[in-house]
């Protein structure tokens, strides 16, 4: 790193009085939420070192099944091979660098649109045009180039880092907990894919997920549903957390329940650093809180929906346009409140409301987050 850009990166780097202690900091700077040189830092720091989540085991079934996501900017696509195998590669040709698939789809051979080069689902060159002038070159350069990919309990997470330590060493008990809460877990299915683009940075976004400090206020309908009133359990673990909350009451104003419909309680989680996995009363099912950092300023939120069936019924239904419609437009309108909060004069850095023994207002797992940005940055 050149002294330029050691200096440029110390000016953005001041935490001011953030501090390891959630009961002692401060929060987090405010132009660390908008200023493109952290958003720039992030991407190395953050982005290009840890796990995203991208899609299910079951959306790549058959040999040749793709299926094309990020890592922030980079554009990685996942693909069954002929031997079965899940293997995950850049999303570029190595030709002249044009995207390779886009959506989900099956193919025989994984060919570029541009000059049709061609490869196999295991990443190796298959066949060009022209190749006998690229003889020497082709061996060592033409094959796609691998990035890490690893099935967590059928979801699918890759990783740019090829010495990243291995998700489920990492979130096991995670995985776990997800497990214990929904009975029906390794029979789900993605059932709908929907997304919306606010005008957040990725962090806000986060933030707000990470506390209940805000609800009984600005989500009524959801303190209806579940108890937050001191009857959550939280744990920690490495680079996860969950709260298990109890519903509330069955005839409630978000989506009503009936006793044979209730099959799971709540469990709120998080695997850092964008991915906020979620299960609500119900029948068996979970969502995948995808929170996919578009610009300094900008978010992309993906919500998938998994169930146990394609065929929803009509609980599984008004939950989905319960999150849709209500819940999510509860959140965006907040979190793009707090953006422009903090370009504010008046405003650099908050505290955090810490009180462990009350988990529907503490605010702990907010700096528990911003503790891991803190460290990966600082670092």
């Amino acid at each position: 790193m050149n002294e330029h850009f050691k200096s440029k990166a110390r000016a953005v780097l001041d935490a001011g009085r953030f501090d390891p202690l959630a009961e002692n900091s401060s929060t987090l700077p405010s132009e660390w939420y908008y200023d493109p040189e952290i958003y720039r830092l992030e991407h190395e720091a953050i982005f290009y070192k840890t796990w995203w989540y991208q899609c299910h085991t079951t959306d790549i079934p058959n040999p040749g099944d793709y299926h094309a996501g990020q890592i922030a900017d980079q554009g990685i696509f996942v693909v069954r091979g002929d031997d079965g195998a899940i293997r995950a590669f850049y999303n570029v040709c190595s030709h002249r660098a044009h995207p390779l698939v886009e959506g989900r789809g099956n193919a025989k051979l994984i060919v570029c649109p541009y000059h049709q080069w061609s490869y196999n689902a295991d990443g190796c060159f298959r066949g060009a045009r022209g190749r006998d002038a690229l003889k020497d070159w082709i061996p060592d350069n033409a094959d796609l180039k691998p990035v890490r990919v690893e099935n967590y309990g059928g979801l699918l997470f890759v990783n740019l880092d090829a010495d990243a330590t291995p998700l489920i060493d990492q979130a096991g008990k995670f995985l776990h907990d997800l497990r214990d809460c929904c009975p029906g877990f390794d029979d789900l299915v993605r059932v709908e894919r929907w997304e919306k683009d606010i005008a957040a940075n990725w962090k806000t976004v986060i933030d707000n997920n990470h506390e209940c400090y805000h609800c009984a206020v600005n989500h009524k309908t959801l303190m209806e549903l579940v108890d937050y009133d001191n009857k959550a359990t939280w744990s920690d673990d490495g680079i996860t957390f969950t709260h298990g909350v109890e519903k509330k009451a069955l005839d409630n104003g978000a989506y009503a329940l009936k006793p044979e419909d209730v099959e799971q309680d709540s469990l709120f989680g998080y695997i850092w650093p964008t991915v906020i996995p979620l299960m609500y009363p119900g029948s068996p099912s979970l969502c995948m809180f995808h929170v996919m950092p578009t610009g300094p300023e900008t978010t992309r939120e993906r919500w998938d929906f998994y169930f146990t069936s394609h065929d929803l019924n009509a609980q599984e239904r008004n939950f989905i346009d319960y999150i849709k419609t209500v819940l999510v437009e509860e959140d965006v309108g907040l979190c793009e409140g707090v953006q422009k909060g903090l370009h504010s004069r008046g405003y650099r850095q908050g505290r955090f409301v810490v009180d462990r023994n009350h988990s529907e207002f503490s605010e702990h797992h907010v700096h528990f987050f911003q503790k891991m940005v803190h460290d990966a940055l600082m670092a």
